[in-house]
């Protein structure tokens, strides 16, 4: 859910220090945690995740893509490496704080905890939960701290498996628009198998978790990468970017509508409100990569010192809500706990990003 940096690749660089890109970065993780904290406004909070991806899915593939055009071949080991230095130590640490922290306000979670670390060391945590069977979207109890992490397990598979696609994609095809077109049949051929997955009335819980069935979001970003590469948006004119913000505001007002009127057991979202937001994210993802007005708002200082700290607070948030609501249980529902819980996940997740 994060983009990351390393000495040597100026592309990701330039990526990551986008102001724009990191203010998107930080609606969603808003969007994410006001979903958790069960904010009624934002039944579709959810759907920030898919942001995430959307984002991970342009930015990663506009990496790679980049390297190819400069040297004729992917470094591989080079970007496995970056990606274990990026994610690995903020994670473990989590890991260990979260183990420690339940031992002593929860133990009773403590079993069902080993299993839990033991997908989330694997980056398996999504499919872990759907065989398990915990639903995202009914509580029964204290939840369980690290049932967050099975988008961060869909992305660790994506980065993974995706480099070893494109590699063939771009050794095979030589048209630009044949290697766009083969993703975007990635992005449908997901949605078809949610489709066919889906049983309506049921929890979607396996449809959700599934990478199968939600990897949608992942391919039409990097599709949109192929297509409309970070150089050449950031290369726009004021007046050619006029096009990709109108389309920004678009994508904008799509999110915000999808986030307060979809909820998770909605039939409408599996696959067509998925792939709307998806869409929609990825118009958002252009328009911020452009030097236009969307660019300029999500670009200011606030947002963007949150979006470059997002992948933190996605880390921390969840914990500090289940454990809060395990510590205390007596202060659910009140509709001021949201508010400690935030600045606690974010105080967190600034210390994991500075040290």
């Amino acid at each position: 859910m994060t983009t990351h940096t390393a000495k040597g690749t100026i592309s990701d660089q330039a990526a990551s220090r986008l102001p724009g890109l990191d203010g998107l970065r930080a609606l969603a993780v808003i969007a994410v945690i006001a979903f958790h904290e069960q904010l009624s406004a934002f039944p579709g909070g959810f759907l920030g995740v898919d942001v995430f991806f959307v984002l991970s899915g342009y930015l990663i593939t506009d990496l790679l893509v980049a390297h190819w055009n400069r040297h004729g071949h992917l470094d591989l080991r080079g970007f496995w490496a970056r990606r274990a230095r990026r994610l690995l130590p903020a994670l473990a640490v989590l890991l260990v704080v979260v183990t420690a922290a339940t031992a002593l306000i929860e133990p009773a979670q403590l079993a069902t905890l080993r299993s839990a670390l033991l997908a989330a060391g694997t980056y398996s945590s999504n499919w872990w939960q759907a065989l398990a069977h915990h639903s995202y979207f009914a509580r029964f109890g204290p939840p369980p701290p690290l049932q967050h992490l099975w988008s961060l397990a869909i992305e660790e598979q994506f980065y993974l498996v995706w480099p070893l696609l494109l590699l063939a994609i771009l050794k095979t095809c030589q048209s630009g628009r044949l290697r766009a077109g083969l993703v975007w049949l990635g992005a449908a051929l997901s949605a078809v198998a949610m489709i066919l997955v889906y049983v309506p009335g049921a929890d979607p819980s396996r449809v959700y978790y599934g990478t199968d069935t939600h990897a949608s979001a992942l391919f039409i970003g990097s599709a949109l990468a192929l297509s409309w590469p970070l150089r050449r948006m950031q290369a726009l004119s004021r007046d050619s970017a006029r096009v990709p913000d109108a389309l920004g505001l678009a994508g904008i007002a799509v999110l915000a509508w999808a986030i307060g009127h979809f909820s998770g057991t909605d039939r409408v979202l599996y696959p067509a409100g998925l792939l709307v937001a998806a869409l929609a994210a990825g118009a958002v993802v252009l328009a911020a990569a452009s030097p236009g007005l969307v660019s300029w708002a999500l670009g200011q200082p606030v947002l963007r010192w949150i979006g470059i700290r997002s992948y933190g607070i996605y880390l921390w948030h969840w914990p500090v809500i289940a454990l809060a609501a395990a510590a205390f249980p007596q202060l659910r529902p009140a509709g001021w706990i949201w508010l400690p819980e935030a600045a606690l996940s974010v105080a967190l997740a600034a210390a994991s990003w500075r040290w």
